[in-house]
Formats: structure tokens, sequence, C-alpha cells
């Protein structure tokens, strides 16, 4: 009985120590607002997709506490402070102090293209192996070969200022990205080059901040 209570006393300790060592520590994040403006046309579905992928990301690589959506809308609500190709530095300092950000991030969509390309020595090299075959295969199988050889490349680029509670530029950068998957014709997405080209951006931040 004795043995038991003194384990739990040592338990409660250790549990004591180790709050005391980490409180702290969350104490000391610093809160962030992100925010994610088209600069060029984006389907509103995948523009909500980026604003989520930034926050839990931005989160995630950084360390920082990031405000929510609700807090985001709420703020430019009552600054009456809405980002879009300009902001006033007073409206930075507005937003700044109603979210007690100690910085805020811009990303900036300022490209968002998918090209399609054809790659003829793909097409070559498979309707080279085809001719060994019979001549209803090789009819069969042409068409297939030019589809080989068409590619599909989604390219997005992203302009990235972040801004301290001042309302003054801290830092800038440019990322561009592309996704061209295997099968890139039906599945490169314009969407997953700019998570990449977002991702870029936040290791960026995390070492210059």
């Amino acid at each position: 009985m004795v043995s038991r209570t003194r384990n739990t006393l040592y338990g409660v300790i250790i549990l004591m120590v180790v709050l005391t060592a980490v409180v702290p520590v969350f104490g000391q994040r610093e809160k962030v607002g992100v925010f994610v403006q088209a600069a060029v046309p984006v389907p509103a579905a995948q523009l909500d997709i980026l604003k989520s992928y930034a926050n839990q990301h931005c989160a995630i690589i950084t360390g920082c506490g990031v405000a929510s959506a609700g807090e985001l809308m709420y703020a430019q609500r009552l600054t009456n402070t809405y980002i879009g190709n300009s902001v006033p530095l007073a409206g930075m300092r507005k937003l700044a102090q109603a979210l007690d950000a100690d910085h805020l991030i811009v990303f900036r969509i300022v490209r968002w293209e998918s090209d399609i390309s054809f790659s003829p020595e793909r097409s070559l090299l498979f309707l080279g192996v085809s001719s060994f075959l019979g001549d209803s295969v090789k009819l069969l199988t042409s068409p297939l070969g030019l589809l080989l050889g068409l590619d599909k490349i989604a390219t997005v680029g992203v302009f990235v200022t972040v801004f301290n509670p001042s309302g003054d530029i801290e830092f800038t950068t440019a990322v561009t990205a592309q996704d061209k998957p295997l099968f890139s014709l039906l599945t490169a997405d314009p969407t997953e080059a700019a998570k990449k080209a977002i991702d870029a951006a936040l290791y960026q931040l995390a070492v210059s901040l």
C-alpha cells in the first residue's frame, strides 16, 4: 500500500515537472493570420480547399498558432478590411490588432494554368513496338500511341507577403510549382500544384521568421 502511494506521488511530481516545462513553451507560440487570395481566376471550391490547406500546414510546418477561418472573417468584418489586390498598411495593422496576431501571411495566387504538350518520342516508341503486331492490332493501338504522347502540366505561382503587427512588410517570396503525375493527361491538377507551392513557401517562412 505504501509502495503504491509512493509511486502515485512520484507520478504526480513527474507530471507537474513536465507541465511546468511544456506550458511556457506553448504560451510563447506566436499567432499568425493566414490569408489566401487569388489574383487570377481560380474556382471557388479549389480556393476554399487551399485556404483550409494553408491554415493546417502553416500550423504543422511553422509551429505557430493559426487563427481560424471564423476569426479571420470576424476580424475582416470588424475592421471593414478585406484582403484584395492591395490593402493599405493601416488596414493590415487593424487586422493584426483584431486577431492579436504576431504576423499576417498573405498567399496571393498569381498563376493558375493547365497546359497540354506532346512528346513525339514516346508515341514513336510505342508505335514502333506495336509495328511488330498484326495489322488489325496496329490499327487499334495507333490512337493509343498518340494519346500516350500527350502530357498535361498544371502550373501554379504563389506570391507570399508577411506583415508584422504594425502593417510593415517583413518578408516576401515567390514560388512556382507543377503537378505532372503519371497519366498526367487525366490526373494533373492545379490544386495539387498549389499545395506544393504553399508548402515550399511555408518552409521558407519557417526558416526566415
